[in-house]
């Protein structure tokens, strides 16, 4: 944290090495939430949020990330009646399904908010290490005073390939890190010493990489082009996100406006039985991810490549 972010924690109350970061994110609000409390959580997120919740008791409520807002979260849209209640807010920076970037003044504003109201926040930064045309993501806990209120998870499956490993660690507030940490003592002893030996010498090899070419960054970058640009070149315009291994689509016009209209769940059924290429129908991560497909970039580039002719192919079908 200190090398990478210039954060300095405490090794001892700090910071808690976990089976990945979904093994955390999944018993968090069984750690620091009693049933019947309210977490704010981000609408379309990764299902594990809302999953986690409901195994704990805790009602979710639900902050719409919109495109219009370039999909950041407007916090000031959460009633005051929703603060006063909630025990922590989770987002993720950049995301999945949506690779959006937060910047300092955000994390700053949020920090403050939830210091305002005594709120725990999570960050989930499993991308880390995955940014691309130069950009670096950040840290929630390099802002003023977030040590006080926050804690973040980090991921080795993605930015060392460990995902088989199961290596993963929270670190930030000492208070929210003893509570996961009591938890776990009760749930399993920890995670297998040489996967955490592996996860060192990972941790060490990147102190002396630069972060543009360390890891799996450069190989998803050169996917993510090759594959937008096919696309383009087929008629279905999607951004290019900075981060992590997904595009996030609307729809192709094509298919979502006029007397047709399909909805995320047809486009990508449709897709999938008559091109063999597989999507993640928006909806399936909230109720503000219908019109949009979530698209992985974990395939090689020429079977990408593929993937998009195929589309292209398609969706001449439909012009």
């Amino acid at each position: 944290m200190k090398y990478r972010f210039g954060v300095e924690v405490d090794p001892e109350t700090e910071i808690l090495s976990l089976m990945g970061s979904q093994d955390g994110l999944s018993h968090l609000a069984q750690a620091v939430c009693n049933p019947g409390d309210i977490a704010i959580v981000p609408n379309p997120g990764y299902p594990i949020y809302a999953g986690a919740l409901a195994v704990a008791g805790v009602v979710p409520w639900y902050l719409p990330l919109l495109e219009e807002n370039g999909f950041i979260p407007n916090l000031d849209s959460i009633p005051d009646e929703v603060w006063s209640k909630a025990t922590f807010i989770l987002l993720n920076f950049p995301g999945n399904p949506i690779a959006v970037q937060a910047d300092e003044e955000f994390f700053q504003k949020l920090i403050d908010k939830a210091r305002q109201w005594d709120v725990l926040v999570v960050h989930d930064l499993a991308y880390s290490e995955m940014g691309f045309d130069g950009y670096q993501p950040i840290s929630i806990l390099q802002v003023e005073g977030a040590m006080d209120i926050a804690v973040e998870f980090h991921s080795f499956s993605k930015s060392f390939n460990m995902a088989g490993c199961r290596i993963g660690f929270l670190t930030g507030n000492a208070d929210a890190v003893s509570a996961l940490r009591a938890l776990k003592s009760n749930i399993d002893f920890g995670v297998f010493r040489p996967i955490q030996a592996a996860a060192i010498q990972a941790l060490k090899q990147a102190m002396q990489v630069p972060r543009e070419r360390l890891g799996a960054a450069p190989l998803y970058e050169s996917r993510r082009n090759a594959l937008v640009d096919v696309l383009a070149e087929a008629g279905w315009h999607v951004d290019k996100p900075r981060a992590t291994m997904f595009l996030w689509a609307r729809l192709p016009e094509s298919l979502r406006e006029g007397s047709r209209r399909w909805n995320s769940r047809q486009f990508a059924r449709e897709l999938l039985l008559k091109t063999g290429v597989a999507v993640i129908p928006g909806d399936a991560f909230g109720t503000e991810g219908e019109g949009y497909v979530r698209i992985a970039l974990v395939q090689e580039e020429a079977l990408l490549r593929e993937a998009a002719c195929r589309i292209g192919a398609f969706l001449k079908e439909y012009e």
